[in-house]
Order: C-alpha cells, then structure tokens, then sequence
C-alpha cells in the first residue's frame, strides 16, 4: 500500500507498516546472512525494523489467550470435565491431563472417531493460542531459586501440564489472574483492582522465594533518574565554567561552579551504587557501566586536582568530562536497545579478580581520557593563542598532564595483570593475545612511552599533550574499538552502533593534532627567521619568545 505526504524522518503507524510485513521480513531474512559489521545503514536498519515488528506482532498476541473462552460442548465428556459448555484457557490447561486421558479412552471405540477429533482440536486450539507467549515469563515458580530459577510464561505452564498428572492450583490461580485483567482493559476500575490483585500475588510469591528484596531499591533508582539529573547538574556546571572564564573574579561563579559539579558526581556515584546493590556486582560488569565509571572517576580526579590546585583548569575538565560522558552514555544506551542491568553470563559473573581487574583497568581508562582532555585543552589554547603569554597556564596543564598519566599507568598496569590473573582462572591461560588483552597492552605501552620521552627529556610540552592527545584514541580503541572488530573472548559487548561516533572522536582529536603540528611547524620557522636575522643584525633573541 503506497503511503503519499511523508517524508524520510516521519513515522509510520503499525497499520501503515502491515501490508510490507511479509516484504520486510523477507528483506530482514536476506540481510540477517550478512555479518553485522559489512551490513550498510539502511541495511541494518531494515533488519532492526524487522526485530521491532516482530516484537509488536508477538505483543500484540501475547493476552489472545486470555480473553478467549475455548468450546468444551463437544462431547458429554467435556461437558463433564469442565462442568460448562466453554471454559477459559486457565480451565483448559488445569484439565489437559483429564482430556488427554479422554483421547485414550475415545481412540479405543472408533464409532467415536467424531467425539476424540473434538477432544483433540481443543488441545490444539489451545497450544495454538498459548504457543506465542514464550516472552511471557511473569509467573514465579513454586519451587525454590535453586530448583526452579527462571519464572514460567503460560506456555510453560502449558507443557508443564502435558507432562505430568496435574498442574499446581497456585499456577492455574495465577493464569486465571492474568485473565482477568486482560478481559477488564475496557473498565478501568476493574483492571485496576485485577492488576492490584495480579501484582499482589506475584509479589507474595516472589518474596517466598527471596527475589522480592532488591525491586522496592531498582523501583527508586528508576524514579530517582538520578543519572539524567547528574546529565542536567553537570550542564549548570559546565554553564557557570564557561560564565567563569568571561567574569574570573566572581567567585559565587567559581564556588557554584565547584559545587554543581561535585553535586553532578554525587548523583552518577549514588546511581552507580545503588546499581551495585540491586546487582550485588562490582561497579562495572557491562560496556554501558564502563562509560558511567569512567565519567565519575575521571570527574572525581580533576576536582581533586582543582581542589589542590585551585587554578580553574581542572574544574572546567571535569564540567567537560561529565557532560560528555553521560552524553555517550545516553547514547549509548539509545543505541544499544538491551537492558542496562542484564544476567551476566556465567564467565562475567562476579568473583574477585573480575572485579578487581574491571575496576582498576577501569580507573586507567579515565585517567587517559581525562589526561587527553586536558591535552587537547593545551593544543586548542596554543593554536588560538590563548593566554600565549601565561607560562603558568602552560606549566599547570603540563603538570595536571603528566601526573593524570602517571596515576593512569599504575592503574592499567595492575588492571592488565589482574585480568590475566582472572583469565587464568576463567580459560586456563594467563595471556592469549585476544582484542580487549591487546588493547589494554596497548594503553600501557602508549603511557609508559609518553613518560620516559618526558622524563627523559625527548619532547617537551607540545610534544607530551601531542602523545597524551593520541593516547586518548588509544584509550578509546580499547575501551569500545576492539568491540567493533566482532571477535575476542572478553570483550564487554559488542556493538555496530558507536562505530560512527567512535570515528568522529578519531576524526577530531587526529585533526586537532595535524593542525596543532602545522602551527607548531610554522611558529618555529618563524622563531628561526626572527633569530636568523637577529643574528645577522648582530643582536641577541629577546628572552621573551614563545618557547616549544
């Protein structure tokens, strides 16, 4: 069906959608055969729209069960069984052991042939019904966690009846709960009060089971927002910073400055923690959890560097840092579609070298992304010429440069062995070359490079914020790049959506750097030329030239 007056970024309704079903489907078959990575934009987007309606389609049957009442006037028999001429899918599922033992018994006489194709189109007119609600996994086991870990959908319950005698009373109470709030949808005081019901019942359960206790805390770190009101705090930090760099000798600037970024840091750490009790797992155990980590140590760092220093610098990095980061992870997060606290499998799960490997190796990525920052900060202030004739601005980069570095390093280094002695214990092996092993060499190796060629005199301040710059890329190829590459034992996720944003961060640091080079190339020669001549006037250079 052809729809006019739209244009590429409107959306499109399901009933739009419906009759190109079959043609996206057979689309999304096509594309699903290609690897992710070398699928094309609108390739993959044609195959995530295809999950997406998939989805709607399975959602949208997933309670037809529920409002269906199944004709059990077939035979006397059924009639007797169900004590009614129609019964609900609850009722059906109670007596699937009672009808199954009514085929036996019809299959033996075949003058009854009629009456046993009655009994078995019942069952199949069920199972047909109850087939797509595989997602539907709301209904606590009676069994213990260690006996029966995951929950049943009404499917389960369903098969779980074809197996044994009799179905438990408790789970054919719990379907005919859910029907009842699937046939109240049309009155709104009786879907309240039969979802209150519901809700109560699984609760109950949930609680006899001790998987209740954690869901009042993730129900207030969800109302809480606290990660979305951090995002905001830091903007009015960032805000009063910029405010603070045009009026530098208010102070209610600089101190409000100082305290909304500490107030941003508190509202990412309390989220972070309140995520490590509802998980009961270290601070990072996911690709997403990584990104919030990062965000607040870096931030954490930079304040204390401020708070030492009191030079205004550092807080600015950490104005800038945590707006960034809780953008990538917004992003991120858009991007991804999954659950942020999902079931780690078991290699993830946690033990004490995993944690400890995840959060120093952890802490390593935001002292090299932050020293970066700060890096970059330098190139873009001596390429504009700002404060050219302030060696104390220079001088305080510097130093917050090569001290992040030197914190970082120690970080990585101990986050790398600690992983190794983790993969130890995980696969057999202390190092196997994989990506996410590789790239964390990597970052070591770039870190310990950059502090010898400056302890040993080889680069000066350009050339260390040039190195502590590209260390930021190499920081970022092995926090998200390897995961780009599809292969790697562990590897937090793998996702194609940060490929473009991943290149863009690629692009502008590289670029900041060439153009930072040129100008560099271009004020030496021109240092040359002025002593040149100098020399040639019989005069000595000033004292007061830009130095390198």
């Amino acid at each position: 069906m052809p729809v006019f007056e739209k244009k590429k970024r409107d959306r499109y309704s399901m009933a739009e959608l419906r009759p190109c079903v079959e043609k996206l489907f057979e689309l999304a078959r096509q594309y699903g055969r290609i690897e992710e990575k070398d699928r094309k934009p609108v390739e993959q987007q044609v195959f995530a729209l295809a999950i997406n309606v998939n989805d709607y389609l399975q959602l949208e049957n997933h309670f037809a069960h529920a409002r269906f009442d199944f004709d059990t006037s077939g035979t006397p028999e059924l009639r007797r069984i169900f004590g009614a001429d129609s019964a609900p899918a609850s009722q059906v599922i109670a007596k699937v052991p009672e009808v199954m033992g009514l085929r036996e018994l019809l299959s033996r006489n075949p003058e009854r042939a009629e009456e046993l194709k009655t009994a078995t189109m019942l069952l199949q007119e069920v199972s047909e019904l109850v087939g797509g609600t595989e997602s539907l996994a709301l209904i606590p086991s009676l069994g213990s966690v260690e006996k029966e870990a995951a929950w049943h959908s009404p499917v389960d319950l369903l098969q779980r009846a074809f197996e044994q005698e009799k179905l438990e009373a408790p789970y054919v109470e719990m379907l005919g709960r859910f029907e009842r709030v699937a046939r109240a949808a049309g009155d709104p005081a009786a879907f309240e009060a039969s979802m209150a019901s519901l809700h109560e019942s699984v609760i109950a359960q949930a609680s006899t089971r001790g998987e209740y206790e954690k869901i009042p805390l993730e129900i207030s770190y969800y109302k809480a927002n606290l990660i979305q009101n951090s995002l905001v705090v830091f903007i009015l930090g960032f805000l009063l910073v910029a405010g603070l760099w045009l009026f530098p000798r208010v102070k209610a600037l600089y101190w409000g400055a100082n305290l909304s970024v500490f107030a941003a840091m508190a509202l990412l750490t309390g989220a972070i923690v309140m995520r490590c009790m509802i998980r009961e797992r270290p601070p990072v155990s996911t690709l997403y959890e990584t990104i919030l980590f990062v965000t607040a140590t870096g931030t954490l760092f930079a304040l204390v560097a401020e708070w030492i220093g009191r030079h205004r610098l550092a807080l600015s990095a950490a104005a800038i840092l945590g707006v960034i980061g809780l953008f990538i992870a917004n992003g991120y997060e858009t991007l991804d579609k999954k659950d942020t606290m999902p079931q780690l499998v078991a290699v993830l799960d946690t033990n004490f070298w995993l944690a400890t490997h995840v959060t120093a190796i952890t802490i390593g990525y935001s002292a090299g992304m932050l020293a970066a920052l700060v890096s970059s900060v330098y190139l873009i202030a001596r390429v504009l010429g700002i404060k050219r004739q302030d060696k104390e601005f220079s001088k305080n980069l510097t130093r917050m440069t090569y001290g992040t570095l030197a914190f970082g390093l120690i970080f990585s280094v101990v986050g790398t062995i600690l992983g190794g002695i983790w993969a130890n214990e995980s696969w057999g092996r202390f190092w196997g070359w994989d990506p996410k092993e590789n790239g964390a060499l990597l970052i070591c190796l770039a870190q310990i490079l950059m502090l010898h060629l400056r302890m040993g005199g080889y680069v000066r301040e350009f050339g260390l914020h040039m190195f502590a710059a590209f260390g930021g890329t190499v920081v970022a190829f092995s926090w998200f790049g390897v995961n780009l590459l599809g292969v790697g034992l562990h590897s937090y996720g793998f996702t194609s959506g940060i490929h473009t944003a991943l290149w863009t961060y690629y692009g502008i640091e590289w670029g900041l750097m060439a153009v930072a080079f040129v100008h560099y190339v271009i004020v030496r020669s021109r240092e040359a030329a002025v002593r040149e001549a100098l020399a040639a006037a019989g005069k000595t250079p000033g004292a007061s030239q830009q130095g390198t």
